[in-house]
């Protein structure tokens, strides 16, 4: 009979795991004891919550009746995130991914020497690009993404050029990409779905990004409901990454403070003004959330959990 319990103890973790669908999280209410700004500004940001997602403007964010104000750098970041339509992402981050934009920069230069050292004609037609040009290029159908490694200068695209005519299509890019992998780029002409074979990038994917530099999570957090849609009207052998990405942000949200996503009837003798809006009662169990000019709803405050698996 010990021995019998002694097994079910060692399987109780798995099986619980294995009750849960790691792609799904949902906001549980519940007592929430202390809460501080990183929560507040994760809070505006999250999806299923306000239907507005442009530029916050001067954010007013409230704790329990008194105005707080961002004074740590990541905060900072993230109301700079917040407060512009398209937030230069390669400025705002670069301190925080410093070694790695570093050392992508050294294998882009190494690459380009040794296409150089074959004969070949070849240059770098673009590395940082801006989420506004990134947004035009997936509303084209140029891209597949809406934040992609070129906003943090973490991608490049190489030309090939012959007789000062550039090569749309080459044998001379395959070659390139086992090069730009010898180096240990990851090469887009590898990708499922959509190849790119002019691409190279730092990392192998987005989730990998997020799973080294977590604050990073921020940003792919405004476009959760993209990415879930993809997930989940996608052929599976082409969604695996999409899916990868999803349950690396689900598990960093796991356990944090969230406004769960019904809204909740107003508590009487609140006044607002037009700003955009956090303001969170700990002790009330509530909190307010505003975009600029338009209208706020009161949400039951929670905690992240998985959702179960049906």
């Amino acid at each position: 009979m010990r021995y019998f319990l002694f097994v079910g103890l060692l399987l109780l973790p798995w099986f619980s795991q294995a009750q849960v669908d790691s792609t799904q999280i949902f906001c549980r209410a519940q007592p929430v004891s202390s809460i501080g700004i990183l929560d507040l500004l994760a809070m505006y940001r999250q999806r299923d919550t306000l239907q507005s997602h442009g530029a916050s403007g001067p954010l007013r964010l409230q704790i329990n009746g008194l105005e707080v104000t961002p004074t740590d750098s990541v905060a900072r970041r993230y109301v700079a995130s917040l407060d512009a339509d398209y937030p230069a992402l390669d400025s705002l981050w670069f301190s925080y991914l410093q070694a790695d934009v570093q050392a992508f920069a050294s294998q882009k230069d190494s690459l380009m020497l040794h296409l150089r050292a074959k004969g070949w004609s070849a240059r770098y037609v673009q590395a940082i690009r801006n989420l506004k040009r990134q947004q035009q290029l997936k509303a084209t159908g140029r891209s597949q993404v809406l934040l992609s490694f070129h906003n943090f200068n973490l991608a490049a695209d190489v030309g090939i050029y012959s007789r000062g005519r550039y090569l749309r299509r080459s044998p001379r890019y395959t070659q390139m990409g086992q090069e730009a992998k010898l180096l240990g780029l990851y090469w887009g002409g590898d990708f499922l779905g959509f190849p790119d074979p002019g691409h190279v990038q730092r990392f192998a994917n987005s989730a990998a990004l997020v799973r080294q530099y977590p604050l990073l999570a921020f940003e792919f957090e405004k476009y959760r409901d993209h990415y879930a849609r993809i997930y989940a009207t996608g052929r599976t052998e082409h969604v695996q990454d999409t899916k990868e990405l999803l349950v690396t942000l689900n598990r960093l949200k796991l356990g944090q403070i969230c406004a769960c996503q019904v809204a909740r009837i107003p508590p009487q003798n609140q006044s607002h003004t037009e700003a955009a809006s956090v303001v969170a009662d700990s002790q009330k169990g509530w909190v307010y959330l505003q975009p600029q000019g338009e209208n706020g709803y009161y949400y039951d405050l929670g905690r992240w959990e998985f959702a179960s698996k049906k």
